[in-house]
């Protein structure tokens, strides 16, 4: 889901959770999951449909910040 998508749901009260875990495909770097209140779990995507994956956590952290979420579950 692109970013613009999720601030709509998130000022919706739509997402249930928001969860920071290692890439699947690069266990070196983190991505982000949003759970909805349906249950669907999205991935966080680029404009260009590329799951957003950062280096390190403060970096996960500063982007879901600018989203406006304040809280995330990180697994590892």
């Amino acid at each position: 889901m692109k970013e613009h998508e999720i601030r709509a749901r998130r000022e919706d009260n739509r997402v249930d959770s928001v969860k920071i875990v290692r890439s699947p495909s690069n266990s070196q770097e983190w991505v982000i999951l949003f759970k909805d209140i349906e249950g669907k779990t999205f991935f966080l995507i680029s404009d260009d449909d590329h799951v957003c994956s950062y280096a390190n956590l403060d970096e996960t952290v500063e982007a879901l910040d600018a989203l406006g979420f304040a809280r995330a579950e990180v697994l590892f």
